[in-house]
């Protein structure tokens, strides 16, 4: 019986140092890797232009799609995602979507965001991201409940990194 586990344990021994000692270090994408990014939007108050604005009660969704984008709570900035097999992604942007408040009610505008998608190769592990380029955006409409957006201001025509704001949106 000793043996037998004496056995046993080397065998586990061999098998988690061959494990162990297979694997490359391009066969693990690294934490911190660039990955494809999303798209910064950063809010600003229409009247002062310099002052943090959140909207209130802001939900996101694609043009097109049932489900809102989770961007959590939003205190001066969101990250969205574009999409990487077309040149132009539209989100519906809607505040005060609360729908048990009567007294103010939900007011959308959609925007369109412009771009050329350029696959990057990180790795052989990692595989490819795509970066944007050359990103501008329209307002499409307004629909009747009015304009929320007064302004929309790109900051950084590239979209390669969520170091900073791409896009400005004054309310």
């Amino acid at each position: 019986m000793k043996i037998f586990k004496g056995l046993l344990y080397c065998a586990c021994i061999a098998v988690i140092t061959y494990s162990a000692s297979s694997c490359e270090r391009d066969d693990i994408c690294a934490e911190g890797t660039p990955t494809t990014p999303f798209l910064i939007i950063k809010f600003i108050d229409d009247v002062t232009r310099t002052e943090i604005k959140a909207p209130i009660e802001l939900q996101v969704r694609a043009v097109g799609i049932d489900d809102f984008i989770d961007i959590g709570t939003v205190s001066d900035s969101i990250s969205i995602p574009l999409r990487t097999n077309t040149t132009s992604t539209a989100f519906e942007f809607t505040i005060n979507s609360n729908t048990d408040n009567d007294t103010i009610p939900a007011n959308t505008d959609i925007i369109s965001f412009q771009y050329a998608p350029v696959e990057e190769y990180v790795s052989s592990a990692c595989g490819f991201r795509v970066v944007y380029n050359a990103i501008t955006s329209s307002e499409d409409e307004a629909g009747t409940d009015g304009d929320w957006i007064k302004e929309i201001s790109v900051q950084r025509r590239d979209v390669i990194d969520e170091t900073n704001a791409h896009i400005i949106i004054f309310h």
